[in-house]
């Protein structure tokens, strides 16, 4: 048999390559030769389409001449033939054929004698693909070479049914290569990428409390006294404008201010208040309860969720930490002392404040303190 044939002498001479089939067949199919006369042996596949009716499965060529100076491919193309099921891999496979004409009588003669046939397998086109690859075929890639007469498709790598939307490049009249490379794939092929989208949830999350914190952060440096690290009165419009929900007011004023920053100068006096303000700062509840610096040498603590009890409690604590700290300025130790006064936010904030400094000048008054 021709396929036997065939099969033994492409393994003899491709030992590594079993899918490569060139061979000659006579034009009313009844003898296949190996390009060796030698070699020329019956051709009696009863099935072929190929040795039944060669005229029907190789199309017409032009006339010699036509033939021969021919330039456009695309017109040498038609004698490419259709898809079909090769006999000896049962892949599907299709022909590319070239026409031996008689020049037996020395003349140019447009009688063909023989077809030249090379045997193009899917196997055979992936190699192919591969060697043009470098064997790094993008493992995303969907690749088919598709009939342009009956929309059949040859799939060469990955399953051309995911083919949906993809580009298209003509090489024939016959044929045209459609292939893709879609996202979701290479995406299921590619460890980070996957890596990558399995944590993008988790990333979108992060980036947005990190968005959220700067914004937060650029805005709180407005409201920030530089000095201190306390806010400033510009919060008080903020707090307004949110509703937040302060219940108790502490109001504090450094005793005998004004003489330090006399007797030291102001540096010595800024040293003072970032004293003071840091004993604040380190005994309120960062998230919930906020220190302001309401005037040169005056605090203001807005308290959330915090009775009279308990913030007569915490400006005593804080008074007493106040009194402790070592302020030595020129190496000389300085006391420092604050009044305060505690009100409830009732009904609004700026009535409890007057409350509080009322309640703190009292204080001033029974101490016989000055500003």
């Amino acid at each position: 048999m021709a396929a036997e044939y065939i099969r033994d002498k492409v393994r003899a001479l491709n030992p590594e390559q079993h899918d490569t089939h060139r061979y000659i067949i006579d034009s009313n199919g009844n003898w296949f030769y190996w390009f060796n006369a030698a070699d020329s042996v019956p051709f009696t596949f009863s099935s072929s389409q190929m040795a039944n009716n060669p005229r029907a499965f190789f199309a017409e060529p032009e006339m010699f001449y036509d033939r021969v100076l021919q330039k456009s491919m695309r017109k040498k193309s038609l004698s490419v033939t259709n898809f079909y099921e090769d006999k000896i891999t049962g892949d599907k496979a299709y022909s590319v054929v070239s026409y031996i004409y008689d020049l037996s009588e020395g003349d140019p003669s447009n009688h063909i004698i023989g077809y030249l046939a090379y045997d193009l397998s899917r196997s055979e086109l992936l190699r192919m693909l591969q060697n043009a690859f470098n064997h790094q075929v993008p493992r995303a890639l969907i690749l088919g070479l598709q009939s342009r007469q009956t929309g059949e498709v040859m799939c060469i790598v990955n399953n051309c049914r995911w083919l949906d939307r993809h580009h298209i490049h003509e090489i024939s009249s016959r044929y045209e290569i459609t292939y893709a490379m879609p996202v979701w794939l290479f995406i299921l092929n590619d460890g980070n990428a996957l890596a990558i989208l399995a944590m993008a949830p988790a990333l979108l999350i992060l980036l947005f409390f990190l968005i959220r914190y700067h914004l937060n952060h650029a805005d709180l440096r407005f409201y920030r006294d530089p000095l201190t690290g306390c806010f400033t009165r510009n919060i008080f419009a903020l707090i307004q404008q949110r509703s937040l929900p302060f219940t108790t007011v502490i109001l504090f004023d450094c005793n005998k201010f004004k003489q330090i920053n006399d007797s030291y100068g102001h540096q010595a006096g800024d040293r003072a208040l970032q004293a003071i303000a840091q004993c604040m700062l380190g005994d309120v509840r960062a998230n919930g309860d906020w220190v302001i610096r309401s005037g040169g040498d005056e605090f203001i603590v807005l308290l959330s969720r915090t009775d009279i009890a308990h913030a007569h409690i915490i400006a005593e604590r804080i008074a007493a930490k106040i009194a402790v700290f070592p302020f030595s300025p020129e190496e000389q130790p300085v006391p420092l002392s604050v009044s305060w006064g505690v009100a409830p936010c009732l009904d609004s904030l700026d009535n409890a404040i007057q409350q509080a400094d009322a309640q703190m000048y009292q204080m001033k008054n029974n101490r016989g303190e000055k500003r």
